[in-house]
């Protein structure tokens, strides 16, 4: 492994940390009302279109990264719609 391959690994547990203090201040406010979730959805396709990009070209350590990135991220998506569904719930729409 060389010098940059360690970097981007570094580098996608940097985002991958940043992405854990947003799944944290989720679930303390129990509200997703200040999140877009359209733009979540557009970033959530645009992860997994990098991910299939890295296999593509077989790059392991990028690869490990976006698969990191996919996993938080859908964590984090996944807990917006759960507040967004209760939201509706109580509001009725």
């Amino acid at each position: 492994m060389t010098v940059l391959d360690l970097l981007t690994l570094l580098s996608y547990i940097a985002l991958n940390v940043d992405i854990v203090f947003q799944i944290k201040r989720i679930y303390q406010t129990k509200s997703c009302r200040d999140l877009s979730l359209t733009g979540m959805s557009i970033r959530y396709a645009a992860i997994l279109i990098i991910l299939i990009k890295f296999i593509s070209i077989s790059d392991v350590p990028l690869i490990i990264g976006q698969g990191l990135i996919v996993l938080t991220f859908s964590t984090y998506f996944s807990l917006a719609l759960y507040y967004l569904a209760k939201r509706n719930e109580r509001t009725g729409g």
